[in-house]
């Protein structure tokens, strides 16, 4: 898209993607995540909510489209066919809502497998099938019309398996529908934030900074993506463990905290700093040469990952582990203090200025969520992981210092120095504790 339609077309589409995320959070209501945790800890009561909470879902979406033509008005969504792509990406969310809401009772029950063959199925439909719409017609709106019925014949399909499977099917009364939405309200204020928190750089340089400027920062957020994909997956397998263990041997807790932190840094470091290396060469190779402008946010925002992985492990851990009403308040000041250093750097410098906004997010998010994560009896280990997460931001911040001044021969022994202190933090004993791993 970015290579056909160009920055202009293209920063429209990723704006109001991003608004369009932004609702969708309120229609999720956080009743994915909730799902995934009920049927983690007991699947045969767990997985009868699948239904439920899908209906309640639909339910959700109603006032959404009634609140999407004042906001997007607001947001600087003027013309007709930006509005029609608001509308259209908005109904694209509930399906997507839908999937979320399917993906969770998948994990829940520990289908890892067949949740990868699903969305790898239907990822591959919409690449196919958005890019045939794009070549033949060069039209932004029916590119996101042909994303919308692949998401939902996907969700036919998948229902139609799980129902085959599990019993995901269950009459529930209104009280019941309120309950269910009572227990995902942290779910869904923490997803709200979150997605804001996120999202929140598209949608204010659509506002009060320039189209062309969104679709440089998007391209080089979306590069950033495709590597924080890595720890993604990580998180999916490790909450639904968590949450297990939690309901059923709480003493294991720390042990899988060792091992998910082990699997972000052998799996997800090394790629971000080989990465941070190759990011003047990903850009080009992807978006084109007229994309080169997005080097400069992605020298910010690649390094951000160091740490940002931190924080969302100990934002599932607490969520896992039913400590979720203490992340809204982390998240509301997190995500204003984003829109505060937004709204101060974008008029000043476009795109790397969003970039430096969320890096610093990203290191306040992680230090708070750890925080709350050391107060709750995982003091120890709590402190190990957040010594070890500046020490990855740091070391994954070496390469753009490197491409942009610093000596190599200093840079590169700044990283192999950073490393070697995780590993010395990172030894068994070191990281649990020798006398109580939850002091």
């Amino acid at each position: 898209m970015a290579r056909v339609l160009g920055p202009e077309q293209y920063g429209i589409f990723t704006s109001t993607s991003a608004l369009g995320a932004i609702l969708a959070l309120l229609i999720q209501f956080g009743l994915p995540v909730l799902l995934n945790r009920e049927v983690s800890a007991n699947p045969e009561v767990g997985s009868k909510l699948t239904s439920r909470f899908i209906i309640l879902e639909l339910l959700t979406s109603i006032p959404v489209f009634f609140l999407l033509f004042p906001i997007a008005i607001l947001m600087g969504y003027h013309e007709e066919n930006t509005l029609i792509i608001c509308y259209i990406v908005v109904f694209s969310e509930i399906c997507r809502a839908m999937k979320m809401t399917l993906r969770g009772t998948l994990k829940g029950m520990g289908w890892f497998r067949t949740e990868t063959v699903s969305v790898a199925l239907e990822r591959a439909a919409t690449v196919l099938i958005s890019l045939g719409v794009l070549y033949a017609t060069k039209s932004l709106i029916l590119v996101v019309i042909s994303i919308v019925v692949v998401r939902l014949l996907d969700i036919l399909i998948l229902m139609y398996y799980l129902n085959r499977k599990l019993p995901v099917w269950s009459p529930f009364t209104i009280r019941e529908g309120w309950d269910s939405l009572r227990m995902a309200y942290p779910f869904a204020l923490s997803g709200v934030l979150w997605i804001l928190y996120y999202q929140v750089d598209l949608v204010m340089l659509q506002a009060i900074g320039v189209t062309v400027e969104a679709g440089y920062y998007s391209a080089a957020y979306k590069v950033m993506e495709m590597f924080f994909a890595l720890p993604r997956v990580i998180f999916q397998v490790v909450f639904t463990r968590f949450a297990k263990y939690h309901a059923n041997d709480p003493s294991r807790l720390p042990e899988q905290l060792y091992k998910a932190t082990r699997l972000l840094l052998i799996g997800v470091l090394p790629a971000v700093i080989l990465a941070g290396f190759l990011q003047q060469i990903l850009l080009p190779l992807i978006y084109g040469q007229e994309f080169l402008r997005s080097v400069y946010s992605l020298a910010v925002l690649l390094p951000s990952l160091g740490i940002s992985m931190f924080g969302n492990l100990a934002q599932r851990f607490l969520q896992a582990t039913g400590q979720e009403k203490s992340l809204p308040n982390i998240l509301f000041w997190t995500a204003s203090g984003n829109v505060i250093i937004n709204w101060f750097l974008i008029p000043r410098f476009g795109g790397p200025g969003a970039a430096i906004a969320t890096l610093i997010s990203e290191i306040a998010l992680c230090l708070l969520g750890l925080q709350i994560m050391i107060g709750t009896g995982y003091a120890h280990i709590g402190k190990q992981i957040r010594a070890i997460a500046l020490l990855s931001l740091f070391a994954a911040a070496c390469p753009s210092f490197i491409i942009y001044g610093l000596n190599p021969a200093i840079g590169i022994a700044l990283i192999i120095g950073s490393l070697l202190a995780i590993l010395y933090l990172f030894q068994r004993r070191r990281f649990l504790g020798e006398a109580n791993p939850l002091v």
